[in-house]
């Protein structure tokens, strides 16, 4: 079954998935719990069932979308698509252009009331966008830049 119908898209998730190996909820506590070279028991969930499945032994990441249809996201090229545990996944996450972007709209429809409706708007975002990745994804920049387009509507 897995391999008709769910490889698909595990192939390029689990290899992400592994960042976060060492950590697990605790249900008790209702905490996160960071157990540095312990993989989590969550990980062999399935070894029964699939035996000729991967075995996770460590929190190394490798991120396979990087190629393909999940390209569109735009990564980036000053990354180098794989590391080790959470922070560094989080920060390929981050440097991606649809971040960014997501980023940019949120603080443009806070500030000027709207979404980006039309074309002028959109430019505006798209450049502001641009400006973000290339200022070190400075927010307080992408305020001051939607203040200033916004003034007086």
């Amino acid at each position: 079954m897995f391999l008709n119908g769910c490889i698909g898209c595990h192939s390029g998730m689990d290899p992400l998935a592994r960042a976060f190996a060492y950590y697990n909820y605790d249900e008790t506590s209702t905490r996160l719990v960071y157990t540095p070279g312990v993989v989590q028991p969550k990980y062999f969930n399935n070894n029964k069932t699939f035996p000729d499945g991967f075995i996770t032994p460590d929190d190394s990441w490798n991120n396979h979308w990087r190629q393909g249809q999940n390209a569109l996201i735009g990564w980036s090229s000053g990354l180098p698509g794989q590391g080790q545990g959470a922070k560094s996944l989080g920060q390929e996450l981050a440097g991606t252009t649809a971040f960014a972007q997501c980023q940019v709209q949120k603080v443009f429809k806070t500030v000027c009331f709207h979404d980006a409706v039309n074309q002028a708007d959109r430019d505006q975002v798209a450049t502001m966008t641009t400006t973000f990745r290339n200022n070190n994804f400075n927010l307080r920049q992408v305020f001051a830049d939607s203040a200033g387009y916004c003034m007086g509507n």
